[in-house]
């Protein structure tokens, strides 16, 4: 009988032992679900329409109780790259010494892409984070009123852009002919970054310029501007994605969709508390802090953060023709007939749909 009791609490202790075991598993899982020993390096852009992914950090440092790290086990670092040049570099050379995973829009990555694949780098968008609805525009000289106001004035950008897109759809929508249009291009003063661009206008080395929030409220202050066209004129032509290495996706598939599903949560997040969007905005980008909370709650209206559904759209998932494909066909058609690339690429070779679907499935 003595032996018999002896079994059963051996029995009775390893049982607790593998429920504290298991229950302990249960707590790690998430870190063990995702397949990178190191934070997610992510590269952005001051824009509002990143507020997503910002709020399911808490802010841009690897955060512990972030939804990312807290729901998902995936630590993220957001990092502000506003060069150009700079961003692709650091896209080029890969996490920890540059970026995982990079901020692009349709038309920009229809540019970009090309000379990617050219270099050996197979890039693939995979999250569609926003469209722009009034944060990208012209903002020029009150005594320009018309696009067609602009021939012989000087235009600061940052050349193949979405600033350059959108002045381009500007141009080809207008009355100006052919031969007008490309003067207004031959006068453009490049800049490498919007900053720079915005600079250039309120020193009165240019009459205009094409910016992205929060560089066109920046740009307001200047007396006598006003926003010529905007986004809104033009409300589905800039949809910001997140990029990153076909490898990297392919070898890290757990931390891109930690990385996506976070994403898609902190748009929730950030719908629910605009407040809160703004602060982290505020908090982390010096060009919002300079704003402040109020302006930089008001630039928020400014984009649309896409939720799953709206991902499953872009990417054609459900049912109906790709988005993604239409915007980066017209794109590439325009970027080669003004000879800035040679041969466009197939939508279909520029972005990697299987996080989303794999989401949109369940």
């Amino acid at each position: 009988m003595k032996h018999k009791k002896l079994v059963f609490a051996g029995i009775l202790v390893l049982i607790i032992v593998a429920t504290l075991i298991y229950a302990n598993r249960g707590a790690r899982s998430p870190l063990s679900r995702v397949d990178l020993d190191r934070p997610l390096i992510v590269g952005v852009v001051s824009w509002p329409g990143y507020a997503g992914g910002i709020v399911a950090n808490g802010g841009f440092k690897e955060n512990p109780e972030s939804i990312y790290t807290k729901k998902y086990g995936l630590p993220v670092r957001f990092v502000l790259i506003e060069d150009i040049d700079a961003r692709g570099k650091a896209f080029a050379k890969g996490g920890p010494d540059g970026v995982d995973v990079v901020w692009s829009t349709i038309d920009f990555w229809a540019n970009e892409l090309p000379n990617f694949v050219a270099g050996g780098i197979n890039g693939k968008a995979f999250l569609h984070v926003d469209w722009s609805r009034g944060g990208d525009a012209l903002v020029a000289d009150t005594d320009i009123k018309r696009v067609e106001d602009l021939k012989g004035k000087k235009i600061s950008l940052v050349q193949f852009t979405p600033s350059h897109w959108l002045l381009e759809t500007a141009l080809r929508s207008s009355q100006l002919t052919e031969t007008e249009q490309q003067k207004i291009r031959d006068g453009l003063v490049f800049t490498q970054d919007v900053q720079t661009a915005r600079a250039a206008f309120a020193a009165g080395q240019v009459n205009a310029a094409v910016l992205w929030e929060p560089d066109v409220k920046q740009a307001l202050k200047k007396q006598s501007a006003h926003v010529l066209i905007s986004t809104q004129d033009f409300p589905n032509i800039i949809a910001d994605v997140m990029v990153a290495k076909q490898e990297f996706i392919n070898a890290h598939p757990k931390a891109i969709e930690a990385f996506v599903r976070g994403w898609l949560d902190g748009v929730e997040e950030a719908k629910r508390n605009p407040d809160f969007a703004a602060q982290v905005l505020v908090e982390n980008e010096p060009l919002f802090a300079d704003l402040g909370i109020g302006t930089t709650k008001e630039s928020l209206s400014w984009v649309y953060w896409p939720n799953l559904e709206d991902n499953a759209r872009m990417f054609g998932l459900d049912g109906q023709p790709a988005l993604f494909d239409s915007v980066f066909a017209n794109a590439s058609e325009v970027w080669k007939s003004l000879g800035m690339i040679e041969k466009p690429l197939d939508a279909v070779q520029a972005k990697d749909d299987s996080v989303i679907r794999k989401i949109y499935a369940k």
